[in-house]
């Protein structure tokens, strides 16, 4: 089997792997069901005990992975990226001491960094800017007319910050004009002023003790509009089933999309990394690791989406969308090495610098995704540990046997004179 051939038929491998372990969930909870006799419509679908053992498995498995993705990071990907480097300085003859494959890897760190916070500000964002329009909506048809709603809610959206203040500043304005065109034409007004001129109506010491009660009037109702429209949202979320329910899904909807991207675009470069591989033992050792991280983490996605009581359908959508993601990202790999314009010294240290930010992705979520949440944990201490280091060794002895393999593998690029030569592809 060729090279082509082998990742061809790691992506296929790779593409069932990943469906099989997102699905198994379900199968389990439809065993699970029928072996306990529950009804479908229970809140949990395992008992409380099991529950328990099924975390701690969870747990283990996912312990293995992140010791796996650290030896991957330290031991395989770091050095093929220098070795990578290395080549590419020798093909356009640059001699630098600059550690230029630490550069590329921090920056594909920094990378995912900062995607993740720009990610979350979003969402954040887009939430407290739909807070603030339900209130101010709220505020709106207490107090607002049909003629000057649409300013009023332009107001607010200028400066969502100040709303109370706008709103204050408004309705102050309206009742100061009001004042001003009719209210010394007003019955109301019984006094010898009402019979002054405009001029003098408005210089008076009635009108302005008319401002002044109308100011404070206008004050105390709009901090009463407020308080009623904090209370009528609050109440509306609390006495509303119908819209709770759907805000839910919404709220379910737009965050399983959101998962499914980032974890998509994760699997798409993971993919990516594997395609690029220039030998066969590359490809295997890459799929070994990053099939052992994946499947743990697509499970426990299952695992959270049935808890969640997701619809099945979604469910194995969702599933297959990741499923295909990563053989999508060796295709890519394969079309990136094997076409006749890929092989330029351009596109080669274009695929250097991919392979490097993929070492970083990699790396930075090793670090802050799961041996950070390996480490908040509180319980299996002790053999979550000891998985990890086992995730770790099963890697080390993997890359001992590579480097065995690519010693032997690189002895016929030694020509006559005895200079190694290697090819980027």
């Amino acid at each position: 089997m060729d090279l082509i051939s082998t990742k061809i038929f790691v992506a296929i491998i790779f593409g069932i792997w990943r469906f099989f372990f997102g699905i198994l969930p379900v199968k389990l909870d439809a065993f699970l069901r029928k072996w306990e006799e529950t009804s479908s419509d229970s809140n949990t679908f395992i008992n409380e005990k099991r529950h328990q053992q099924v975390s701690c498995y969870v747990a283990l498995t996912q312990s293995f992975g992140g010791g796996v993705l650290f030896a991957t990071c330290f031991l395989h990907m770091t050095k093929e990226l220098f070795l990578s480097v290395e080549e590419i300085k020798s093909i356009w003859g640059v001699y630098t001491e600059y550690p230029v494959s630490q550069m590329i890897i921090a920056t594909g760190f920094l990378f995912i960094y900062f995607l993740e916070e720009f990610t979350h500000w979003a969402i954040n964002n887009g939430k407290k800017k739909k807070c603030a329009g339900k209130v101010a909506d709220v505020i709106i048809k207490s107090i607002s007319s049909k003629s000057s709603a649409k300013t009023l809610r332009s107001s607010i959206n200028i400066s969502p910050l100040k709303t109370i203040a706008t709103i204050e500043e408004w309705d102050l304005n309206e009742k100061n004009k009001e004042l001003m065109e009719f209210g010394y034409e007003e019955e109301t007004f019984n006094t010898p002023e009402k019979n002054k001129k405009p001029d003098e109506f408005l210089n008076s010491p009635l009108k302005t003790n008319l401002c002044r009660t109308s100011s404070a009037r206008s004050r105390h109702s709009i901090k009463e509009e407020i308080d009623r429209a904090n209370f009528a949202v609050i109440a509306e979320e609390q006495l509303s089933p119908e819209d709770e329910d759907s805000l839910k899904k919404q709220e379910q909807l737009m965050r399983c999309v959101m998962t499914i991207a980032a974890l998509s675009l994760h699997s798409l470069i993971e993919g990516l990394s594997i395609g690029i591989q220039k030998f066969k033992y590359e490809i295997w050792y890459l799929f070994i690791a990053v099939s052992i991280h994946s499947a743990s983490i697509l499970f426990c996605m299952g695992v959270e989406l049935i808890l969640a009581q997701t619809r099945i359908r979604f469910i194995v959508l969702q599933m297959a969308a990741l499923a295909l993601a990563s053989p999508m990202g060796i295709l890519l790999g394969i079309l990136l090495t094997t076409s006749d314009a890929a092989r330029t010294p351009k596109v080669s240290v274009a695929t250097v610098i991919f392979e490097g930010l993929s070492a970083g992705i990699i790396l930075y979520i090793t670090f802050f995704e799961v041996l950070n949440r390996e480490k908040e944990r509180r319980v299996y201490r002790v053999r979550r540990g000891l998985c990890i280091v086992g995730g770790f060794m099963l890697m080390a002895l993997l890359q001992y046997s590579e480097s065995k393999f690519e010693k032997h593998g690189m002895l016929k690029y030694v020509d006559e004179s005895g200079n190694l030569t290697a090819t980027i592809f």
